[in-house]
């Protein structure tokens, strides 16, 4: 996978809108978001015109640089845009433009590389300095902070807020399900949507399960036990919250019910599992809603820290190896034939606790799932 860095643009319309929608579009089309500045409000440049909203992010693409450019292209059209009929300078619904593919630099008729004029223009240097100050300029073998110290562009800018990103809505007619391994932060990021968003919550109760402790103490002896209290209290938790949704069926939730079937897998002898997994099959008969899941993914060593840093004695007893077994098990699980959508987040570099814009990545992910 290759890095890319992408400006957008929008000065005619529901400018906000247009840029959010491009995103999710880039997402869709090209490749993964993996940076996202400020949005900057910024005067027409070279023209007279409304006052146009930038934004620059990053992104991690396996297409080509004239890939990335015919998808440019392409979600620019299918947003209403016709640069055929346009001159050089004019008000737009949206601006797609390729800023840097790596250090690659292209000059050829259809593709220059990096963007030409852009060390000219503030309302890309600015959004480039938030996420990447310390790019060199393939060309000009300058900083884009060093770029943006002696750019002589006199226009003024105005910096928004990052929490602008975030759209109006998240979830509609759906529950929102976290999952992944021991540590890798589906409660805090589960309850901070459900917060800023409003939608009612769902967290485990682990803590109520009376064989926790005993089953880190003594696995082979409680295994069964903790697994089947698990199950049991998982599909009644769903139960019983479903009920309180009423016909909204709008929600967010740090676990789902398949993840019983993940750790009794781990856990269980074949013969306790196999028993295990018809009773699993039997109670997921009767109860049905619609989800989109959320597997997280942390590295083992990143897992172990922020196990020991919360601090629970029965934890204490986690070894990396039984992590590791977890996430087989995920892995395994999302390889097989799955009956609802899902998708995959990389947390490693986003800490959306402390991180308003690594929250926002997180953000724009979902919503382009």
């Amino acid at each position: 996978m290759n890095k890319a860095y992408i400006s957008l643009g929008s000065n005619e319309g529901q400018r906000l809108e247009s840029i959010r929608k491009a995103v999710i579009q880039i997402q869709k089309r090209i490749g993964v978001l993996t940076d996202l500045s400020s949005l900057y409000e910024t005067p027409a440049w070279g023209f007279e015109g409304p006052d146009f909203l930038n934004a620059c992010i990053g992104i991690k693409t396996g297409d080509t640089p004239p890939e990335v450019l015919e998808n440019l292209l392409a979600i620019e059209q299918q947003m209403g845009r016709k640069r055929s009929l346009e001159f050089a300078y004019s008000s737009r619904t949206i601006d797609l433009d390729l800023l840097f593919y790596e250090d690659q630099v292209i000059d050829n008729e259809n593709l220059k590389l990096p963007h030409p004029r852009l060390e000219l223009r503030k309302f890309i240097l600015y959004p480039m300095c938030e996420i990447d100050p310390d790019l060199i300029h393939p060309r000009l073998g300058k900083s884009l902070s060093e770029l943006s110290r002696i750019c002589k562009d006199s226009s003024q800018t105005k910096k928004l807020p990052i929490e602008l990103w975030s759209p109006n809505s998240l979830i509609k007619e759906q529950i929102l399900v976290f999952e992944g391994n021991i540590g890798v932060g589906k409660t805090s990021l589960a309850q901070k949507i459900a917060r800023d968003y409003q939608v009612p919550s769902l967290m485990e109760n682990f803590n109520q399960n009376p064989y926790l402790e005993k089953f880190y103490d003594k696995p082979e002896r409680f295994a069964l036990r903790l697994e089947n209290y698990f199950l049991e209290d998982r599909f009644s938790q769903f139960t019983n919250f479903l009920q309180t949704l009423a016909t909204s069926k709008t929600a967010v939730t740090d676990h789902s019910l398949f993840k019983s079937l993940i750790f009794a897998k781990i856990n269980l002898s074949p013969t306790h599992f196999r028993d295990f997994k018809k009773n699993f099959e039997k109670l997921s008969a009767e109860l049905f809603f619609t989800q989109r899941v959320i597997f997280l993914n942390q590295p083992i060593k990143k897992l172990m820290q922020q196990i020991e840093n919360r601090g629970r004695s029965y934890e204490r007893k986690i070894t990396s190896e039984y992590l590791e077994k977890i996430e087989e098990g995920y892995q395994n699980f999302q390889n097989s034939e799955l009956s609802f959508p899902y998708q995959k987040i990389e947390l490693t570099n986003f800490d959306f606790v402390h991180d308003e814009r690594a929250y926002q990545i997180i953000l724009q992910r979902i919503k382009a799932f």
